[in-house]
């Protein structure tokens, strides 16, 4: 009978952690969402922030970013296939990626993004690749 209790019992500590650790104005919870109209979809959208967005770079990712007239920041992954080659890498860096925007999304202005890795981030360890993305997201937050 215990056993069958404690998912929902680890559920509401879980849920109350999170809303301690990210009190601020009494009444708001952040939405740490990635919903697909958080996203880049079209081949086009993707074009023309590469062609007409502002770039910034490290080692490892390649970030373009371009004024949008949405409400939020969007992402766009440009995970090349011929840099990383098996899809697990290439997951492996998207996923990185997700998680980090997902994260820092409250602090970014609305901006199409689209992300590119560079051949670096394929051995980089993730809390190497983490803390780039994080430098990045304050760059192009600041306006760089």
């Amino acid at each position: 009978m215990a056993g069958a209790c404690w998912p929902v019992a680890a559920r509401k500590a879980v849920s109350a952690s999170v809303r301690r650790a990210f009190r601020g104005t009494p009444g708001t919870i952040r939405n740490f969402k990635f919903s697909p109209d958080q996203r880049l979809h079209q081949p086009a959208e993707f074009k023309q922030v590469r062609l007409q967005g502002r770039r910034f770079g490290d080692t490892y990712f390649s970030i373009s970013a371009l004024p949008n007239h949405a409400a939020q920041p969007r992402l766009g992954l440009a995970i090349a296939t011929k840099t990383f080659g098996t899809a697990v890498a290439r997951n492996r860096i998207k996923r990185i990626t997700r998680e980090s925007f997902r994260l820092n999304q409250h602090a970014l202005p609305p901006l199409d993004i689209t992300v590119a890795a560079r051949p670096a981030a394929r051995d980089a360890k993730p809390a190497l690749l983490r803390a780039s993305l994080a430098k990045l997201w304050q760059l192009v937050g600041t306006g760089g």
